[in-house]
């Protein structure tokens, strides 16, 4: 099934585009979307992972630490993964793509590393392992993550099938992690 929305993404990306152009973007949207924007950032996140790390070290509770370990982990790798396959495909960004730019292909290039959304995998992949830890907050880390990736969109940073790819990305590599905590646990 996510393959299936995937390609129809890709099909009406240009259409999305379009319409969030002309009917959603706003100048008093800019600054409130461009903070929203900060959520996706990697340092951002990093810091959030880090912070319990601190907080679970110095309270001494394993279960806070290994979240902001595992977290921090999901999104660093998230975001290794990334660039690998950015790299690889090569993908104009929206505003290249107005330029006439439409190759595909490997390139390490600037604005031609629009697939898959880098903020969008690091935003799901934290979600997912705060999820897991916490999963009375799991609407709250998945919306966040949600707000993360549209606003990359709306920004005209990139496609909605680059950040629904980022997205699926991003569910897959926290939930490997999530994943090797319960068998941590386990053993």
């Amino acid at each position: 099934m996510p393959i299936i929305i995937l390609l129809i993404l890709l099909a009406f990306d240009h259409q999305i585009r379009g319409f969030v152009k002309i009917n959603v973007k706003s100048e008093e949207w800019e600054t409130f979307v461009q903070t929203l924007n900060k959520f996706g950032d990697g340092g951002v996140q990093a810091a959030i992972a880090m912070i319990l790390m601190l907080a679970g070290h110095l309270k001494k509770k394993d279960s806070l630490l290994r979240t902001g370990k595992f977290g921090l982990i999901a999104i660093i790798s998230a975001g290794i993964i990334v660039q690998i396959i950015k790299h690889i495909i090569g993908r104009p960004r929206p505003t290249m793509a107005d330029k006439g730019i439409s190759s595909l292909g490997p390139s390490l290039s600037t604005g031609l590393d629009s697939f898959p959304s880098g903020h969008s995998a690091s935003s799901f992949a934290l979600a997912a392992v705060l999820s897991a830890a916490y999963p009375k907050g799991r609407y709250i880390f998945y919306s966040i993550a949600v707000i993360a990736g549209v606003s990359r969109i709306y920004l005209d940073s990139h496609f909605a099938s680059d950040v629904f790819a980022g997205a699926l990305l991003g569910i897959v590599v926290g939930t490997f992690f999530v994943n090797r905590t319960i068998k941590q646990q386990s053993s």
